[in-house]
């Protein structure tokens, strides 16, 4: 009975895990489209029960690309603070995690001047070039590889 019971649990639990490598992927294409976007925020709102600083970053990541596809000026305000919010406390709790780093700088560097939220792009610029070699995950440092690369923040 209780192998039973264990096989059930492991049934339903492990069908509704998501991946950080699904939200990596869905990240790199999630501001081509509002339905994109739709799509990343709906993935990463599932993906908060997972532990980690990482799935709030993400998804405050979503959270700022709802703000910048909103037609109402209030909710594109409100989500925009929010993400600012749970972007930010994501960093303070693992304030080493270059992905974290990453998210930041992704959002910072693409929001408008006028929201104010681009303070931390030279400190997160300058973290990740000098933390990016000491990452051991080879997906992770493809994925940051390329953000380097396709960032005009590092062009700069």
């Amino acid at each position: 009975m209780k192998v039973l019971l264990i096989v059930i649990s492991l049934f339903f639990s492990g069908g509704n895990s998501i991946q950080i490598e699904d939200i990596r992927n869905s990240y790199k294409t999630c501001n081509q489209s509002a339905e994109k976007a739709v799509q990343f925020f709906e993935l990463t709102q599932k993906a908060l029960h997972n532990k980690g600083a990482i799935y709030r970053g993400y998804h405050g990541a979503a959270l700022a690309l709802k703000a910048s596809f909103a037609w109402n000026p209030i909710k594109k305000i409100s989500n925009f603070n929010k993400a600012k919010r749970m972007i930010d406390e994501a960093v303070l709790l693992e304030p080493e995690n270059i992905e974290l780093r990453m998210i930041r700088l992704s959002i910072q560097s693409n929001a408008p001047k006028i929201a104010g939220y681009y303070k931390n792009i030279e400190e997160d610029k300058k973290i990740m070039l000098s933390a990016f070699t000491k990452i051991t995950d080879e997906g992770l440092k493809e994925y940051i590889e390329n953000f380097i690369a396709y960032s005009s923040v590092f062009g700069e």
